[in-house]
């Protein structure tokens, strides 16, 4: 096999539209390329994708096996089926792929990556994310274990869920969100009223989401604004195969690339977790319940710049956010934690839902 050189991810028979959205043609599609930084060839990396992604659905991985499927001298035929049985494409598609595999091999048939910046950065978010959940699951096993009757449920496989973990007691349960805060706002001070350091955000849409669906439902954050910085050397701690399918996760794209970002992220937080724990500093979880974020949301509207601040949508294009002041609007997980060990978590539920009766404008006209 040849060396991989320039990766050609363009589709010939279709037309794709640019990150500015004007429609491409096949031959201009075809011209977009990504450069490997490492050398490995079409066979290495195919066979790297289905080692370690190989389970997920994700496109690259469907033609990666069908081009494994023509190096074992499998027919055509044959490989076009195993990219149909997929699910990416039809098998008419699959019949086309196969025949672009047999004159351009694999890596010239992958899709580049369009876009290319830090929310799209499995560095940026997802193993930021995963490294702040395995540490809280570490602490609320801990808890588990000190109260008797006491339990939790792993929700982070079910989809579109609004709860990563579930405590449980008896027949009451308390849903639990955990965020990693990795960025600081700068400019909190001048369009929120907040300390840089002082200042979390918590998007209002989910908050009100979970507010009617889930009422009790904590938000566990994690402050760390070093981690993502650590983390831009982690390629360093993975090996063989890994390496490849990390640079191949980056730089192509393909239907249902996330699936298999999110199955790297999780063996590769389980498999190292010795190297990244010690990246991750063993900064205090702050909670603040998503009743309470919409209490301040109607309480302090200037904390939420995108309904409280003149003109923010032509000066920022940021997600909606409720901003929240660490110091005085949360509490920390300890107290929390304390509270449930001596008194059970229905303590913790009858607290985030409190009343209190109070005079309201209710204006006729």
């Amino acid at each position: 096999m040849s060396g991989a050189g320039p990766v050609n991810c363009g589709k010939p028979s279709e037309t794709r539209k640019s990150s500015h959205g004007e429609r491409l043609s096949p031959t201009h599609a075809r011209s977009r390329s990504v450069q490997m930084s490492t050398t490995f060839n079409d066979e290495q990396a195919a066979r790297a994708l289905v080692e370690v992604v190989g389970t997920t659905p994700w496109e690259a991985v469907a033609i990666a096996k069908g081009y494994i499927a023509l190096l074992d001298k499998r027919t055509d035929e044959e490989s076009a089926r195993i990219i149909y049985e997929q699910g990416q494409h039809t098998l008419k598609k699959s019949r086309e792929i196969v025949a672009e595999l047999k004159s351009k091999k694999f890596l010239a048939c992958l899709r580049p990556r369009e876009k290319t910046g830090s929310a799209e950065n499995p560095i940026t978010k997802l193993f930021p994310a995963a490294i702040t959940e395995r540490r809280f699951m570490e602490l609320l096993g801990q808890l588990c274990d000190t109260r008797p009757g006491l339990d939790y449920d792993d929700d982070r496989e079910i989809r579109h869920s609004l709860t990563d973990f579930t405590l449980s007691e008896g027949s009451a349960s308390l849903p639990i969100n955990i965020k990693n805060a990795g960025t600081r706002f700068l400019n909190a001070k001048s369009l929120v009223g907040l300390d840089p350091d002082d200042c979390i955000p918590i998007p209002a849409y989910k908050a009100h989401g979970a507010v009617e669906k889930l009422p009790s439902l904590l938000y566990i954050i994690s402050v760390d604004y070093l981690l993502a910085e650590k983390l831009s050397h982690l390629a360093s701690v993975f090996q063989g195969n890994e390496i490849i399918t990390w640079e191949l996760l980056n730089k192509c794209h393909g239907g249902q690339l996330k699936k298999a970002k999110d199955l790297f992220v999780s063996k590769m937080t389980q498999k190292y977790w010795e190297q990244f724990a010690q990246m991750a500093a063993a900064n205090p979880f702050h909670v603040i319940s998503a009743r309470r974020a919409i209490r301040i949301l109607q309480q302090k509207p200037e904390r939420t710049p995108g309904i409280g601040l003149k003109a923010w949508g032509t000066g920022a294009s940021a997600e909606v956010n409720v901003h929240i002041s660490i110091k005085a609007e949360t509490t920390d997980w300890t107290i929390v934690c304390d509270r449930i060990r001596q008194k059970g978590i229905i303590d913790v539920i009858d607290a985030v839902n409190r009343k209190r009766q109070e005079w309201v404008y209710d204006p006729e006209i």
